[in-house]
């Protein structure tokens, strides 16, 4: 499972440092359809690099998963019942306390204790189960 977790956060941080490029190229072009930067064109420009990042894995979020946890097969679900964290429980978790801190907040869970934002929103990590096939 831990070697599951670094593979996730690893994937998880490749896809935000290529998003929040997409993001700068996105802003650049706005920012060329314009002769001068003004306040206005900042602000969109600032946006456009955070939401682009958002858009993409708010698609992971209501699955109660990322991208990169969706490829090695584990999810996050709710410490007392198990059941799947909302969009916004996710959205804390994986926005506002892991790319906010660098992901200082999960070093913990790579000494195997439980990460910081885990315990946050009282959350843990699991192996998705298997799905069952229709007969």
């Amino acid at each position: 499972m831990l070697i599951r977790r670094i593979v996730a956060n690893i994937i998880d941080l490749f896809v935000l440092i290529g998003s929040v490029a997409v993001g700068v190229y996105l802003a650049a072009g706005v920012a060329d359809l314009f002769e001068e930067p003004f306040f206005l064109l900042t602000v969109s420009m600032i946006c456009i690099i955070i939401l682009v990042p958002i858009g993409l894995q708010s698609l992971f979020w209501l699955d109660s998963t990322t991208i990169g946890k969706m490829l090695v097969f584990i999810k996050v679900v709710k410490n007392e019942d198990g059941e799947n964290l909302d969009y916004f429980q996710m959205f804390t978790r994986d926005f506002l306390l892991k790319i906010l801190s660098a992901n200082l907040v999960t070093l913990p869970a790579f000494l195997g204790k439980p990460a910081i934002h885990d315990i946050i929103v009282d959350s843990k990590v699991i192996i998705k189960p298997k799905e069952k096939r229709g007969s």
